[in-house]
Order: C-alpha cells, then structure tokens, then sequence
C-alpha cells in the first residue's frame, strides 16, 4: 500500500525529533560507559593495599565495566582518524586480561606494584603527570600542577588526606574524569544545558591539556617495567602482569577518548623527563593529594 502525501510528510516530519532522541540515548549510553571505565581505572591504577581497591575484585563492578567497554567497542565514534604514537586500536580495549590477573592472590598483586613502582618515585615509569613534562624548571612544572589543582577547585574537589596523593597521579586524573562524566549525566538528566555543556567542555580541555599527551608515554614505561618489552613497536604484545595490562587498556583507552571528545592526537609519543635537583619534588604544589 502506498503512503500518501500528507502521511508521509507526516512522519518526515516527526523523523527530527525521532534522530535526536536516538542521538541522546546514544550519548547517555556512552557517557555512562565511560564513566564506569573512568571509575575502574581510576581504583585499578592505586596500590592494592589502598582504601577502596577491593571494589575492582567485585564481580558486579567488574560485570558492569566489561560491559561499558562493549558500549565503547560499538560507537563510531570511539575510533579516531588515525592513531597517535603510543596508542593501540579499539580492538585492544578489554578488560579481560586485566580480569584475569586480578584472580591473583592479593599479596601478589602488591608485590608486583612494588616492584614496578618501588616505594619511592619511579624513575622508570612515574605515575605522576609533571615527571613527562618536557621543561625540567621547577616554575614551569609548578604551572603545571597548579593548572590541575585549579580545574579540581572549579568543580568543588578538596585535597583529603585519607589517601595522599600529589594533584597530577594518573589515578587522580583519572577520578576527576569521572566526576566530570557523573556532573555531566547529572545535569542532562536535569535538562539543565548550560551545566551539561560547561560539564563537556572541560572534558575536552582537561583531558586535552592533560591526559591526552602522557598517558600513552606512562602506559609504554609500564609495560616496559612490567612486562619487559622493548619500545612501543611490542605494545601489541600479550601482557604478562595486571600492571602491564592496565598499560595496554590505557593505550587503547586515550585513543578512544580522543575520537569521542574530537581531541587531536599528540604528534610524538613523551618520555619520562631526567630529573635534576630542581624536579618536581621541590614544587610547592607537590604536596598529596586526594578527592573528597
């Protein structure tokens, strides 16, 4: 049976609003996701021992991750034009393996951060963003930190010291990721668009200025501690730790955020930076750090 002119004008007419409702529901599906990945890493990049690690050994979180990741697998948009240096394809997302190496026992697990990390500073691969920065000028790096600490303060996050950190430690970007996914949920739920697109603008810029450029770097140094591979050619390689997994999910990770949030990618892959008596120790922002 054949429509006629004024039925189908009618539903031409009604296929906007249908578009834009199927694109919302696809942007809260992904801004969900990834604000459960955001949550995991952010638990999985600490020391075992500390406060809150045992909710990455739940089977629901874990549940609830792993299929956040499928959401991520599935957008369009997860893929960028073409990959960064350091970055893997989409097709390395997976938390299996990181799954499967959490089944250790748990002092091994610590053990294993020990080693990689040490008690100190790692000189190999810090977790802490200003030990990549290119100048080594304890001004230049304190800009740095502070820049960090001032997106903290405009969304109303106070240092805590029940678990201390320094502002700039991979799993502290990584929380305030979070937080800015959970402002922007919330506020979409509110209608309430001025909040929502402040929320996704400073998604944009902190993980632009900051995430973007050195976490690939901190995956590869991970994975070289870690695991024992050589240079970035043998990211690909099967990781043999939970710490050399979490290196490979990052990689992957940071490329599938940039084509989400439209971030052009970095045009050389960093390396950790030689310290001399005027690092980032002797910052006044290097004091710890952790939300509440």
């Amino acid at each position: 049976m054949n429509l006629s002119t004024s039925s189908t004008n009618e539903t031409r007419n009604h296929l906007p609003d249908m578009e834009s409702k199927r694109r919302l529901t696809d942007t809260w599906a992904r801004d969900r996701a990834r604000l459960a990945i955001y949550q995991f890493l952010s638990l999985a990049t600490v020391n075992p021992q500390a406060e809150g690690w045992a909710r990455i050994l739940d089977p629901d979180f874990q549940e609830l991750a792993s299929a956040a990741v499928k959401v991520i697998q599935d957008d369009a948009q997860a893929c960028p034009d073409r990959l960064a240096p350091g970055e893997l394809p989409l097709t390395s997302l997976d938390l299996t393996p990181i799954i499967t190496f959490l089944r250790q026992p748990h002092d091994e697990l610590v053990e294993e951060f020990d080693q990689v990390f040490g008690l100190l500073v790692s000189r190999e691969c810090p977790p802490y963003e200003t030990e990549y920065c290119p100048q080594t000028f304890s001004v230049y790096r304190s800009q740095h930190l502070a820049d960090i600490a001032g997106f903290y303060r405009a969304f109303g996050l106070q240092p805590s010291s029940q678990s201390p950190k320094r502002q700039d430690h991979i799993s502290l970007e990584l929380e305030f990721m979070a937080w800015l996914n959970a402002k922007t949920l919330y506020a979409s739920d509110q209608s309430d668009a001025d909040n929502e697109n402040l929320c996704r603008d400073a998604q944009v810029r902190f993980f632009g200025e900051h995430l973007a450029w050195w976490t690939t770097a901190f995956a590869l140094a991970v994975r070289k501690k870690a695991d024992g591979i050589k240079d970035e050619r043998d990211l690909n390689s099967p990781p043999g730790s939970l710490q050399g997994a979490l290196g490979t999910f990052l990689a992957a990770f940071v490329a599938a955020e940039r084509g989400i949030l439209g971030i052009s990618p970095p045009t050389a892959l960093t390396s950790v930076t030689e310290d001399g008596e005027d690092g980032c120790e002797t910052c006044p922002l290097s004091t710890d750090t952790n939300f509440e």
